[in-house]
């Protein structure tokens, strides 16, 4: 749809956007019918397929029974089912949930969580976040703060609103920042962490944010096996608190109930988001450890101020409920990651014939590709080519839809794309999607080899 016919603050300003008209499945259809293979899962939100009857009729049960009650005057049955679902479901010590509306929210209240904490406990200096680069976290002040991911932070001109936060290099081991390989390099990477505190100050950290596996903007960075292990032991070491964004990796994506049980450590505090409604309604919530839960309670103060007004929402609470049972009983989180290592093995052959893929990564079905100039060197795709571009407008126009990101740490050169298609996947439509894939590839490389090349296209 053009601008012109629209009055929707359209994020690309020149338009041109088909009208999404129904969902089925793995697929997408547009107003004229045309059909799209949805290889990003709606961006990382879509985990049992699009037009589930079960849900619907769930939502609209709720509605006609409770729609709405403000969360500071009263709880509600879903919310309370709901928590207990997800509690049962996290690492164990977690225990507290507090729920909302969006990845961005939950994310912004974790860092206020983790300030509350530190001042309850009689340490007040401690208000300090370090992150990774890389890492996104959200689209409030508060959370493009924390975020590190360059591109982003300059395409926003946001500058002179965000906090003051400290960031230190990811485990990226394909682009190692320190130039070393895993497993002689000692893990370097998390050593950085502990350098940072040092250097800062460690009785004014209040907590360190990651991602299990760096997402949309980082093409899903996935860490070594004891890279957490290692960022736990920091954490504890100087008293500070361990947030895992887990908005992504949540509920079976990584084919385990939380990123956080893929690497073997339990976090202090847990965001999640997207993949917890499964996009059927907006729902968010951070997860908190049974230590800082009892630090406020046997604390001074009678309430804590966490402000948001859609938080515990019925209907929004009932869809959870109905998406996790869902993923239960059709054994979702064990076909993600049969199905995530049937396509990951997919895109590496592909990437064995096809010279301008330098690495795939990921665990279950959140996979990323990286674009690189040179394979034996690695050397990112230089940004001014806009290949990634190319790529994601080249499957679009197939019928496919994924996502595409640029950026390798502080810089802005790198290309990456990222798959995370609903669980519900098989591996006909996952070769489905490596074809179109390779067909993308192809054309975009054509375009760059054409003179005068230039793609401005949306991702």
């Amino acid at each position: 749809m053009s601008t012109n016919d629209s009055h929707i603050f359209f994020n690309n300003l020149r338009g041109g956007l088909p009208t999404a008209e129904r969902g089925e499945g793995i697929y997408l259809y547009d107003h004229q019918g045309k059909r799209y293979l949805d290889g990003i899962g709606g961006m990382f939100v879509v985990t049992i397929g699009h037009g589930v009857p079960e849900i619907a009729e769930a939502m609209a049960q709720q509605a006609r029974r409770l729609n709405f009650a403000n969360y500071i005057q009263f709880t509600n049955d879903p919310q309370e089912r709901l928590a207990d679902h997800i509690i049962r479901l996290a690492p164990a010590g977690m225990d507290r949930v507090f729920f909302t509306t969006s990845g961005s929210n939950a994310n912004e209240i974790a860092l206020q969580i983790a300030r509350e904490y530190h001042v309850e406990r009689g340490e007040p200096r401690r208000h300090k976040i370090i992150s990774l680069w890389h890492n996104y976290h959200g689209m409030t002040t508060g959370t493009l703060s924390m975020s590190g991911n360059i591109t982003t932070r300059r395409a926003m001109n946001m500058d002179p609103y965000f906090l003051d936060v400290t960031r230190v290099q990811p485990a990226y081991c394909y682009q190692c920042p320190f130039g070393r390989s895993y497993p002689g390099c000692g893990l370097r990477c998390a050593d950085d962490l502990a350098l940072a505190i040092e250097q800062q100050g460690p009785d004014s950290i209040a907590a360190f944010i990651a991602t299990p596996i760096i997402g949309g903007t980082g093409g899903a960075i996935t860490p070594p096996p004891d890279y957490f292990a290692r960022i736990r032991s920091i954490c504890d070491q100087y008293g500070i608190l361990l947030i895992m964004d887990e908005v992504i990796t949540g509920f079976g994506r990584l084919g385990t109930n939380f990123g956080s049980d893929r690497w073997g450590v339990t976090p202090d505090i847990i965001t999640v988001g997207k993949t917890l409604s499964s996009g059927y309604a907006p729902l968010a919530a951070v997860l908190a450890h049974q230590k800082i839960w009892t630090t406020f309670t046997q604390g001074s103060r009678q309430r804590l101020v966490l402000l948001s007004t859609f938080a515990g929402h019925p209907v929004s609470c009932a869809t959870g409920v109905a998406v996790l049972e869902y993923l239960e009983q059709h054994g979702l989180t064990e076909r993600c990651a049969e199905m995530g290592g049937y396509l990951k093995g997919e895109l590496q052959k592909l990437a064995e014939r096809e010279p301008l893929i330098g690495d795939v990564r990921g665990e279950g079905l959140f996979l990323g590709i990286e674009f690189v100039e040179d394979q034996a060197s690695h050397r990112p795709m230089p940004r001014p080519l806009r290949f990634m571009e190319k790529v994601v407008n080249a499957a679009n126009q197939r019928g496919l839809i994924v996502s595409g990101r640029s950026g390798i740490g502080s810089r802005a050169d790198g290309d990456h794309i990222s798959l995370a298609p609903p669980y519900i996947i098989t591996r006909e439509q996952c070769d489905d999607m490596v074809a179109i894939l390779a067909e993308s590839i192809v054309q975009a490389r054509q375009e760059l080899d054409a003179p005068g090349s230039y793609s401005s296209g949306a991702v």
